[in-house]
């Protein structure tokens, strides 16, 4: 009650991490909200200025990932944002194809970024958990970026239709129900109402 921003989170399961899409589905979700001028932050903070931060991320296990996004936006325009998201997930999965530019954009940006990964002895652990956690060989960090670059547009807008799928998607919004249930209930998705132990109202 009272809050001044709402958290916004969505979820879709996905891919194991050792699943031959890996590469592709790293592109996309970086052009769509895994860098700063990704699509959803484009959108939601540099031209609707409905949160300060909106993006993107995949959580990757060895049996179903899971890929994320939302952010904190303020409590009067949580359906504006909400409706926003769901339009960008319905683009990204063929509604508005990505473009050259876009995965141009996210290609080089990945593989510039890749070095800084190593910088200190703490991101060289992080970089070894995943050899171990998804059995990966000992010099998958070496053939990385031809992986990366092996990924055509045809993958990622491939991946795209078909791991994207709006009817999958869970959303979890955390707020002044006051305020914000009568916006999300017009929206016409089904509510569920939880307490902060997430069980259920």
């Amino acid at each position: 009650p009272g809050a001044a921003q709402s958290v916004i989170r969505f979820g879709l399961a996905g891919v194991p991490r050792r699943h031959p899409d890996y590469p592709a589905l790293l592109l996309l979700n970086h052009l769509f909200g895994g860098q700063f001028t990704a699509r959803l932050n484009l959108n939601l903070r540099q031209d609707k200025g409905y949160s300060y931060g909106y993006r993107s991320w995949i959580e990757w296990h060895r049996q179903s990932s899971l890929l994320m996004a939302g952010g904190s936006v303020q409590t009067d325009v949580t359906r504006e944002a909400v409706q926003e998201t769901l339009k960008e997930f319905h683009d990204i999965g063929g509604g508005r194809p990505v473009t050259d530019v876009e995965f141009q954009a996210a290609k080089a940006a990945l593989l510039r970024q890749f070095p800084l990964s190593f910088e200190n002895s703490w991101q060289v652990l992080e970089e070894l958990v995943p050899l171990v956690s998804f059995d990966l060989p000992d010099d998958y960090y070496r053939t990385f970026p031809a992986e990366i670059e092996a990924v055509s547009l045809e993958d990622v807008r491939r991946v795209a239709q078909e791991h994207i799928d709006n009817n999958r998607l869970m959303l979890l919004v955390v707020g002044d129900r006051d305020v914000v249930e009568p916006g999300l209930r017009e929206i016409g998705l089904p509510v569920c109402l939880v307490d902060h132990e997430g069980r259920e109202i």
